[in-house]
């Protein structure tokens, strides 16, 4: 199952890779924040393809720490906290990768004009629809939102938590995905630019402006579907 996963960051790699010069210009440092972004993915394809007989939890977590350890790369240093937090809740719910393609699957055939369903995604109980044995539509979106929140734990120097996510860190994703969906956008868009905006990466510019695009990339390679240029 992991070199499914594998094709999903090779794909996220490859929507990095058309827009690298964007990125190293918006670098306002070093210049190079697409090198890295694109070196990013490909550590984390590699370790996927290693681990393509392991849990899902396992091979990012073996890919947090391939991306650990590129001490020049400070967006690599960052995406192996994000990745390490996400392998740990997927680890404590015993998720699996077909859970969380479906879970995603689900979501972006939702139409985003649905009015409140919008925000159901938000607060949905561990009992909700059932995605296979053992897993559940809440379980998947505990383990991603708790993820999110615990990296958030990490750059913000605190020492995270088996449960970080708290009403505070729903309102703001709540608030982030009302805002994005004013900016408009298809569903992936508005999802990619809600999950940037609440990270890490929103503070600053170009991790942001990366960070969306890779998502959005991540979220269109689980639909099944192809990647375009960043509009």
């Amino acid at each position: 199952m992991q070199r499914d996963l594998s094709s999903i960051f090779n794909a996220v790699g490859e929507a990095l890779r058309q827009n690298r010069d964007l990125f190293n210009q918006a670098d306002p440092v070093n210049r190079n924040h697409g090198d890295h972004m694109v070196q990013v993915f490909e550590l984390a394809a590699r370790a996927a393809d290693e681990k393509r007989d392991a849990s899902v939890a396992e091979a990012m977590e073996y890919g947090a720490h391939l991306l650990d350890m590129q001490a020049d790369n400070g967006s690599a240093q960052m995406y192996a906290h994000g990745l390490g937090q996400l392998a740990r809740q997927l680890r404590r719910y015993d998720l699996t990768l077909d859970d969380l393609l479906l879970y995603v699957q689900g979501a972006l055939s939702k139409d985003k004009d649905s009015g409140a369903g919008d925000l159901s995604v938000l607060n949905q109980p561990a009992s909700g629809r059932p995605l296979e044995p053992g897993a559940s539509s809440g379980d998947v979106l505990k383990a991603l939102m708790n993820g999110l929140a615990g990296w958030g734990q990490i750059e913000s120097g605190q020492v995270p938590t088996d449960n970080p996510l708290d009403m505070g860190a729903l309102f703001e994703f709540g608030m982030a995905y009302i805002q994005a969906k004013q900016r408009g956008g298809s569903r992936i868009e508005i999802l990619a630019d809600a999950a940037a905006s609440v990270s890490p990466l929103s503070k600053t510019p170009h991790r942001y402006l990366s960070g969306k695009l890779a998502i959005q990339a991540l979220l269109t390679a689980m639909q099944g579907t192809s990647t375009g240029l960043l509009a």
